[in-house]
């Protein structure tokens, strides 16, 4: 009975711990369309079925990394929050940002981003060539993860498992570029003063990096509280 409690006991808890997951991929591995694509003077981001190689590690931990050969899917809104002057002359914008993304249309993994930032350094009316998307749960963010694809229980994945806690998300957007309808592209977006959101579409580059910290669902332990249970009476 003792031998048991105690495997019931060291399974439930090894799982109630959890553990910190990684997640990232470069910009995408197709060389013909950009990995985001801006709208004009209405604030979304977005871009479909661009083919992207998702890496899920152990946190740098002893495990191999994982990797899913899959397509990224995207959909957010920019609301713009404020612009400051550096010492140097340049400005800073930062906006508001909501939305998320997924990995092969929800069948890998899919993250929803609520009160995120996305900050460009530019001139008083333009975007530069980079800017950044970050958003964090111990931030005021609301970053939440769903797993969609096979069960990895040594890298404490379950499928449909989700978790909104001790989560993090962070897209860097390079070589954003506008097109104009008249002339050649242009580096950097050219801001609407009113509104101060691009005014012409625009594109760009994007590598991510994220983490999660999952907690098994209930239905996880009690099976392996079953499984204890069967040891102790084997044991008997």
């Amino acid at each position: 009975m003792r031998l048991g409690a105690i495997v019931v006991l060291s399974m439930s808890a090894g799982i109630a711990s959890g553990q910190n997951v990684t997640f990232s991929f470069a910009s995408d591995v197709s060389t013909e369309v950009p990995q985001f694509r801006g709208g004009a003077n209405d604030g979304t981001i977005s871009s479909v079925r661009i083919p992207t190689r998702l890496l899920v590690d152990d946190a740098n931990g002893p495990l191999p990394t994982l990797e899913y050969n899959e397509r990224f899917y995207s959909g957010f809104t920019l609301t713009h929050k404020d612009s400051t002057m550096l010492p140097s002359g340049q400005y800073v914008h930062t906006y508001g940002i909501d939305g998320g993304f997924s990995i092969d249309a929800l069948s890998v993994m899919h993250v929803n981003i609520e009160n995120g930032i996305l900050t460009a350094l530019g001139d008083e009316n333009s975007w530069g060539s980079t800017a950044t998307i970050q958003a964090s749960s111990s931030a005021g963010s609301t970053v939440t993860y769903g797993w969609e694809a096979a069960d990895e229980p040594d890298y404490n994945l379950y499928r449909f498992q989700t978790t909104s806690e001790l989560t993090d998300a962070a897209f860097t957007l390079t070589n954003i570029m506008s097109f104009p309808d008249v002339g050649i592209p242009i580096n950097g977006a050219n801001l609407n003063p009113q509104t101060m959101l691009p005014e012409i579409e625009w594109q760009s580059e994007g590598s991510y990096s994220g983490s999660a910290f999952f907690v098994p669902a209930p239905g996880s332990i009690a099976a392996m509280s079953i499984v204890g249970v069967g040891l102790t009476r084997r044991k008997r």
